[in-house]
């Protein structure tokens, strides 16, 4: 079997600025080659930048350097700038490299000379910003389709690839490979373009001095896109290593965002077709991130800087740069489902590093480090899983990851592995660690924290190729060798861990101020019933709900942060009952809750909803179903 993973982004221009996009697709290829090689493939993860483009030449004027100069340049703020966000590629390929610029003529000698390349009269629109020809009926008031920015009407001598002649074979290959574009919205709207007709698309520019030039006709120089997609043939060694070509090729995924599929899902498996080489395995198109509801870009000023966040998110938390930059990228693949547009925002950004990493992880690592010092100086006892029930659950949740990953579904993935981070949590609630060492229950007392740090090690791996910083940091507080296996009981007892006592402060929310009240403040009079009607009523959706997990909150003695199940929904809610339930009551009680309240933040903690109590005096109790068998999820009228 060929376990061989090859995975690209777009290359880039490079007279651009990396910004959210960049990274996203980026950082998504990352995390597939850093997964496929934890599972033992040969990889290949190649990105780069575009840089034989008119644009190139007029930036370089602008900057007021040499065409060179100024590309080298910029292609080191481009690795610099995916080396910051942890980003590990097998190459980053620019268009000016000399086996790119070899393969390239090759390719369009090949192709001219089997007859799909052939000189005619272009008439038209071009862009020199997108590098792209648009028809008339694609043109709206001298606007290009793509940026809105006013492009030029040309009209010069060119050479034409011959795309009509492979509609029919896209249809068939197609048809056959319906994976082969997803998600399936971008899959029909492909095949819709290809059965409207394909016109033959021009593919060069009079020769300005830049670019490569055509290698038997040095007046034109090739169109940057057809010499640009042709980069994916370059790095995976064609015509220089057959053997490497022959190991690697098809690639297995094209990632990009959705403005590119034109280019990658039409011309360019024609153009692998005109070769009698095969097209991607599949190409994935991801959405965009939006501000206000709009894509980002340059001209509108929406554009969010990646490293403005970490920079902010570092400062606010006290955490280093690098595990800062891997808490953005987890962010992304966390917050949406890959392949939807999303909004970022910052705010949420902090609300789910307070409450899944903070809370969730950094407390369970924190709490299991502290009891495995408290209870065997900081060695991991010999042990075994303390029920049949976890195992089980654990390795559901691992083929969960697997399956996901392998899907793209990145969300779930990280899903799989907060499913386990909860129930860690949850076990301490429910075997009670302080009570065992009390009652000499030694034995379940070993199984209990070599099961959590077992558990901790597996969170390790398979957070890895999201947070690989973080990944390391834990895998050196085990002082052994941890490899990739997710298989249980994989941790060597004996050894002294040694975890970092907060990877994850908590960011604490500015309280607004308020006026002081009086001290002779007049005591409020009790206001007279107010009524309300039964259309006020029914908007309330009231259910009810079993308590998976409860803790205190961190910051507020009053308050009891709760994981709650409403049907197939998990959700949290942030309730004021501390004074009258310990955690330990709560767990797998059936209460009633509002269902559809609105969300609020209460000290840092979101809560989605409200418990439902009854109160008289000083007393207070939680509203709970007679029958206690009643379903979850519930509807109370």
């Amino acid at each position: 079997m060929n376990n061989k993973y090859f995975v690209t982004t777009p290359i880039y221009y490079i007279s651009g600025k990396p910004h959210i996009g960049h990274l996203y697709t980026t950082a998504a290829a990352d995390i597939l080659s850093r997964y496929h090689k934890m599972m033992g493939y040969t990889t290949l993860f190649t990105t780069g930048s575009d840089e034989n483009s008119q644009k190139v030449v007029n930036a370089a004027e602008d900057a007021g350097m040499e065409i060179k100069q100024f590309v080298d340049s910029e292609a080191q703020k481009w690795t610099e700038y995916f080396f910051t966000f942890n980003v590990k590629f097998d190459r980053f390929i620019r268009t000016t490299d000399k086996d790119h610029v070899k393969v390239v003529e090759d390719v369009v000698s090949k192709i001219y000379d089997l007859g799909y390349i052939y000189k005619g009269n272009y008439e038209g629109w071009y862009c020199v910003d997108c590098e792209s020809f648009w028809t008339d009926k694609e043109v709206e008031d001298g606007l290009c389709p793509e940026c809105k920015r006013k492009i030029t009407r040309i009209s010069e001598e060119n050479y034409f690839f011959k795309l009509s002649a492979f509609q029919d074979k896209l249809l068939d290959f197609y048809k056959n490979n319906p994976k082969a574009i997803e998600p399936t919205s971008r899959y029909n709207e492909v095949v819709s373009m290809i059965q409207q007709g394909l016109p033959d698309v021009s593919i060069s520019r009079k020769s300005q001095g830049w670019g490569i030039t055509f290698p038997f006709d040095k007046n034109h120089a090739i169109w940057v896109w057809f010499d640009a997609l042709i980069n994916y043939l370059t790095v995976s060694g064609y015509l220089d290593d057959a053997e490497k070509f022959e190991k690697l090729w098809p690639a297995d995924c094209h990632l990009m965002s959705k403005d590119i599929i034109r280019f990658h899902c039409v011309i360019w498996p024609a153009m692998l077709m005109a070769l009698g080489l095969k097209p991607a395995k599949k190409v994935f198109v991801h959405g965009w991130w939006l501000t206000d509801g709009e894509k980002m870009s340059k001209s509108k000023g929406n554009v969010i800087n990646p490293k403005d966040v970490v920079l902010d998110l570092s400062q606010k938390t006290g955490i280093d740069e690098a595990l800062a930059a891997d808490i953005v990228r987890w962010f992304l693949f966390r917050e949406t489902s890959f392949g939807e547009d999303a909004v970022f925002s910052m705010e949420r950004l902090m609300d789910r590093y307070n409450f899944d990493l903070a809370n969730d992880l950094g407390n369970l690592i924190n709490r299991v480090s502290v009891m495995t010092y408290k209870f065997f100086k900081g060695f991991i006892p010999e042990g075994n899983y303390i029920s049949g029930d976890i195992e089980s659950f654990v390795n559901e949740q691992i083929a969960t990851f697997n399956e996901s990953m392998e899907n793209y579904r990145f969300k779930d993935s990280i899903e799989a592995i907060w499913n386990i981070i909860r129930r860690c949590n949850k076990l301490i609630e429910e075997y009670k660690p302080w009570e065992l060492e009390k009652n000499d229950e030694t034995a379940k007392l070993k199984d209990l924290i070599f099961t959590l740090l077992d558990e901790i090690r597996l969170i390790a791996i398979m957070i890895k190729p999201f947070m690989p910083k973080f990944s390391e940091i834990v895998v050196n507080g085990f002082n052994q060798e941890i490899n990739n296996d997710l298989s249980i009981r994989k941790l060597n007892p004996g050894e002294l861990i040694q975890f970092p006592k907060v990877i994850f402060p908590r960011v604490k929310k500015e309280k607004k101020k308020t006026k002081e009240a009086g001290k002779n403040s007049i005591k409020k009079e009790e206001k007279a019933i107010e009524y309300c009607s039964i259309d006020d009523f029914v908007k309330f959706d009231f259910r009810v709900a079993s308590i998976l997990e409860a803790k205190k909150h961190p910051d507020a003695d009053r308050l009891l942060i709760l994981q709650v199940q409403v049907g197939t929904t998990t959700k949290q809610i942030v309730a004021g009952i501390a004074k009258y339930y310990s955690p330990e009551e709560l767990i797998g009680k059936k209460v009633v809750i509002v269902n559809n309240l609105k969300p609020v933040v209460l000290r840092g903690e979101k809560s989605e909803g409200m418990v439902m109590c009854a109160s008289h005096k000083k007393k207070l109790c939680v509203t709970s179903p007679e029958d206690i068998e009643m379903t979850c999820g519930a509807k109370v009228k």
